[in-house]
């Protein structure tokens, strides 16, 4: 129902709570970065900043629980319903230091520091703000060095972290302490190229000083931080590190994982429930996978049919350059029919790169960078080291996920539309980033997109893999799963090779737990909301304006985005059927 006019005063409330909530949002400096601001600290990791942040957490959802929010305009309620999720986060924050942060305040939460997805995101975070630092102002060298005293006091919040966790209790599982003493060094070895300044950067080239100044400071500052944390990891934590994997393992895991499951969905529901989810839909897609055997000509031996694609030299690019002209092929089959399907266009560009070195050896698949207010292009880092080792036929699902029609569409355009309260414009909520590129990989599927078998079997293959972490990620860290059992049934179900089984299930396990559950239930709950809309519209209904109301939105949680569609509903109902 179209809502009456709400009073000012209505408005006027819920607008401060909104803005109030905004400038706690814009303190993150991965917000900073989106704006084109530039960085004057980095990252705080300590328990004061997570206690200062529970405090402004509470504070808004007080505020919030004030208003009526069904007497506002549409948007405006949307924008405060985001405002009390994240209120909600950023409330426990306090209660869960000592067993998960948020380092970059992206709602992404890690249980150790020194892990890939936790602090290996952070750094590799940190570099690139160090390596696109501009120098235009007389004062801008003073500020970098001022940036590189501050990275040394973020490793130190790390060290201090991680031997708190240790005397709480919680110390990383045993096969995850070689992972980090890798990660951190593969960090500590490249911080005289990252840190280090080019003369080229230098619009007024400083004294010789100030390279002497930054090499001192990295020897001085940086690298003892590095060592310290390395030191951590003695072989008397190794030796009362534990064997088993999960974060209930731990004092409240338990509890704080079922958090993070509601947190990460969006949805109320259970990690028995969300675990029962995946087993039904893998089911499903062991059904589909079979049929496209058959036409294909194996029937009934998955490992055969992997195996021959594996020697089939189509699917194969031994380069860094062939791997990247095979996401190049699906970017450009979409292009012609996208305006179809779709009404925006992200006015960003977007390209593949390789991942960066260090974290090579920790990341499975990669991570998509997105634009900025300085930078007008979005980039997929991959795994060269993986993808020019293993067959390519999950390319175009990868590629449809992480770019057109899914982060970088999301992403490209959220970022760009002005109509958007700052707030809805820089949010980030998984089960809706991830849920989206999901659904745009299977929707990739309904438009033809995967024209040969092999194609749709790798698109199964990656729905598998996504619809696996389900079960995998609730039976580690809730129902007792050991990870040798996880990684036997990830074997059986994904076609995933063992290095890619390795770093997957140690990524869900002993880095971000629950994290992973976000894509396949978001997938399915947009998949919901488009038949729903489908239904109630009839001849109505368009897929471009269901895409573009989905879009409009920007992320928010799914209930609040199935809120929003059926506002959407009612105006489109109003049109007449052309």
């Amino acid at each position: 129902m179209i809502k009456p006019a709400a009073s000012e005063t209505a408005i006027k409330i819920a607008s401060g709570i909104v803005d109030d909530a905004w400038n706690e949002a814009r303190r993150s400096v991965f917000v900073q970065a989106q704006l084109g601001i530039a960085p004057m600290h980095l990252p705080d990791l300590s328990i004061d900043e997570a206690e200062r942040r529970s405090r402004v957490g509470r504070a808004l959802l007080e505020r919030v629980c004030t208003v009526n929010m069904d007497a506002l305009p549409h948007d405006l309620a949307l924008t405060l319903r985001l405002v009390r999720s994240n209120a909600q986060t950023w409330a426990n924050s306090a209660a869960w230091y000592w067993t998960v942060i948020d380092p970059l305040g992206a709602g992404v939460f890690g249980m150790f520091a020194p892990t890939a997805y936790c602090g290996g995101t952070l750094l590799s975070f940190v570099n690139r703000q160090l390596r696109d630092f501009q120098f235009v102002e007389a004062g801008d060298c003073d500020r970098y060095l001022g940036l590189i005293a501050d990275y040394a006091r973020l490793l130190n919040q790390i060290s201090v972290r991680t031997v708190g966790q240790a005397g709480r209790g919680m110390r990383m599982p045993r096969l995850q302490v070689e992972r980090a003493r890798a990660l951190i060094q593969g960090f500590k070895s490249s911080a005289p190229t990252t840190v280090s300044v080019a003369p080229e950067r230098l619009t007024n080239a400083p004294s010789a000083g100030f390279a002497r100044e930054i090499e001192r400071r990295i020897a001085t500052h940086i690298v003892p931080e590095f060592d310290r944390i390395l030191a951590i990891f003695s072989d008397e934590y190794l030796s009362a590190a534990p064997q088993s994997v999960g974060l209930s393992q731990y004092a409240g895991g338990e509890d704080i994982y079922a958090a993070l499951v509601k947190l990460y969905t969006t949805l109320d529901v259970t990690p028995e429930q969300v675990h029962e989810r995946g087993l039904i839909r893998m089911a499903e897609i062991g059904t589909a996978m079979e049929s496209v055997r058959q036409e294909a000509g194996f029937p009934e031996d998955s490992s055969a049919f992997i195996a021959h694609l594996s020697r089939d030299p189509r699917w194969r690019a031994n380069t860094v350059e062939g791997v990247i002209a095979v996401f190049q092929r699906y970017i450009d089959r979409m292009r012609p029919i996208f305006g179809e399907h779709f009404h925006d266009t992200p006015t960003a560009t977007c390209s593949v790169v390789p991942l960066p070195e260090a974290l090579q050896g920790s990341m499975t698949f990669g991570y998509y960078d997105p634009p900025t207010a300085n930078r007008n292009h979005g980039s997929y880092f991959f795994n060269a080291g993986n993808l020019v080792k293993q067959p390519l036929y999950s390319i175009a699902a990868l590629t449809y996920h992480e770019l057109i029609p899914g982060h970088h569409l999301h992403l490209g355009t959220q970022l760009k539309d002005e109509a958007l309260h700052p707030l809805r414009r820089h949010s980030m909520v998984t089960a809706y980033n991830e849920g989206w590129a999901e659904y745009a990989s299977t929707f990739a599927g309904e438009i033809g997109m995967y024209e040969r078998p092999e194609e749709r079997y790798g698109r199964l293959l990656w729905d598998g893999f996504f619809t696996c972490r389900l079960i995998v990620d609730t039976g580690m860290n809730s129902l007792g799963w050991s990870i040798e059992k996880a990684r036997d049934f990830m074997r059986e179900f994904t076609g995933m090779s063992d290095a890619e089984i390795t770093t997957e299930s140690v990524r869900y396990s002993c880095d971000i737990p629950a994290q992973s559950l976000a894509y396949k239930v978001g997938d399915a709950q947009i998949m919901k909301f488009r038949e729903k809309m489908r239904r109630t519209l009839g001849k109505r209904f368009s897929v471009r304006d269901f895409h573009a109301a989905v879009l409009r939105a920007g992320s928010i949680p799914l209930g609040d985005l199935e809120w929003h569609l059926d506002y959407e509903t009612e105006v489109l109902a109003m049109h007449p059927v052309t």
